[in-house]
């Protein structure tokens, strides 16, 4: 009978969780950071705000470590201009998709009706669909209820888009919020995609 020596599993594990926390990618942690705030309306001014942010760069070291992703893909821009116009533009769709919302539930009259449309994304990263799907489903009104992967194809549930020409107002906003995107934060292909596709017109 042969005895076999095993290494003790403490340091081994100590290594693992030491290449984990070496992966952690500072770009996801903000972006999932970011979502976190927006879902808890961490932004407003209150003392909770500081422990919500916290809490939420925390959770998303947690998710990474226990959940590790592939590395993002090398290439990728911070554009400075573009990422504010992306900020701001998004705030206020924020605020006029709410608006509109509230206006359309508070308003007398039959139950308010939705579609499901599907949007057909221009660019082949899966970091841009990520976002774009995290940032369409923050937005009052709209939620992604499926993701077709390899055909890179959004499904969204929009209020009150009852027709066709809601259903096409919605899936230009969703495409123009992939395009600030890209153009944001997308590599130089990913441009060259969006704009092989829009005959290299601007958001």
């Amino acid at each position: 009978m042969t005895w076999r020596r095993t290494a003790p599993r403490g340091p081994e594990r100590l290594r693992s969780l030491r290449r984990r926390l070496g992966k952690v990618e500072p770009v996801s942690v903000a972006s999932m950071t970011l979502v976190w705030m927006l879902l808890f309306n961490g932004f407003r001014l209150r003392e909770e705000s500081l422990g919500l942010l916290v809490l939420g760069v925390l959770v998303s070291v947690l998710i990474m470590v226990l959940f590790p992703l592939p590395p993002v893909a090398s290439g990728l821009r911070l554009r400075p201009w573009n990422t504010l116009r992306l900020i701001a533009r998004f705030f206020a769709d924020l605020v006029r998709a709410s608006l509109q919302v509230s206006r359309q539930v508070f308003t007398p009259g039959p139950p308010v009706r939705s579609s499901v449309i599907a949007v057909h994304l221009r660019s082949d990263s899966d970091l841009m669909l990520v976002c774009t799907s995290v940032l369409l489903s923050v937005i009052p009104g709209s939620v992604v209820i499926e993701v077709g992967h390899p055909e890179r194809v959004l499904y969204l549930h929009v209020l009150g888009a009852v027709d066709r020409e809601g259903a096409e107002r919605a899936r230009r906003t969703a495409l123009k919020l992939e395009e600030r995107i890209v153009r944001a934060i997308g590599t130089r292909r990913d441009i060259a995609d969006l704009e092989a596709s829009t005959g290299g017109e601007g958001p």
